[in-house]
């Protein structure tokens, strides 16, 4: 299944250096796929718990300040981040909760992606969905790059250069092979499909050279591997030993009661990546 071209990218920001991250990956992937790059600041602008109706003029005055304000920064925080392509970037700023606000950007503007940079998380935390970008990530339509700090590469963002791939035998793991295997074309950048066995799995592929398109083969340079053992462990593991700056996976969502999740694999490989991961949502898959 050929991958969708990137004609929208949206980069939700909060003016910190995380979203920054984000921000620069957005950038050169607009700039290697020619995709237009929204730039999005979102605050429900809430007032002060002690103010009162009689000060409802006062309060209008100061929402428009302070969205005025948010409106300038955001301009500025677009300038210092892409000193040489802010030119060419629109700026929104929307009075909403972050993710609320996001995911209807992602429906109005249409939006492609999503690239927003992801704080780490270490102890208890981890065991918690309770991060802006993982509550967006369980909720888009469309495929959301997450960015954190790495241990190796220089800042600025320049591009990736090595990408890794985990596919399973499912309809969605062709989907973010195929733009696994955009984003390698279209940066030059190597890229390794990797499959691990488990076993037991459904979804078990046999010959993973066989399995991959050979269409695909003439689009980048390309590596299979197979390892063996537990799926999340053993991406995370392929990812740190490769020094990958960006993994492409696909994710599907389960039914849960009136929402819907995303498996234990995604959550695992999307918190403890040592690299940006793009995640590729199967949005028709609504197993219970």
């Amino acid at each position: 299944m050929p991958a969708a071209p990137l004609e929208h990218i949206l980069c939700p920001v909060d003016f910190s250096e995380i979203s920054a991250l984000g921000l620069r990956f957005g950038a050169a992937l607009g700039r290697c796929s020619g995709a237009r790059l929204t730039v999005l600041f979102a605050d429900p602008f809430l007032p002060p718990p002690y103010f009162t109706e009689s000060r409802l003029e006062e309060l209008r005055r100061q929402r428009q300040e302070w969205f005025e304000q948010a409106r300038r920064s955001l301009d500025k925080f677009v300038t210092e981040t892409l000193p040489d392509g802010a030119e060419a970037v629109e700026t929104q700023v929307i009075e909403a909760l972050p993710v609320d606000g996001i995911l209807r950007a992602v429906r109005e503007l249409p939006a492609d992606l999503i690239a927003m940079g992801t704080h780490g998380r270490s102890g208890v935390n981890r065991l918690m969905l309770g991060s802006v970008a993982e509550r967006v990530l369980r909720a888009s339509p469309v495929p959301v790059l997450t960015v954190r700090p790495t241990e190796h590469g220089p800042e600025p963002f320049d591009r990736p250069r090595h990408i890794v791939c985990p596919v399973n035998d499912t309809a969605v793991a062709r989907r973010s092979l195929a733009y696994a295997a955009q984003m390698a074309h279209c940066f030059q950048a190597e890229l390794t499909v990797l499959h691990v066995s488990e076993p037991g799995a459904r979804d078990r592929i046999g010959d993973l050279c066989a399995w991959v398109p050979a269409e695909l083969r003439s689009l980048c340079s390309l590596r299979e591997v197979t390892r063996q053992g537990e799926a999340a462990r053993e991406i995370i593991a392929a990812a740190s030993e490769s020094r990958c700056d960006l993994l492409v996976m696909g994710a599907r969502h389960r039914r849960f009661f009136d929402t819907t999740v995303l498996g234990t694999t995604t959550v695992r490989v999307v918190r403890h990546s040592p690299c940006a991961v793009l995640t590729v949502i199967d949005k028709e898959s609504k197993e219970s």
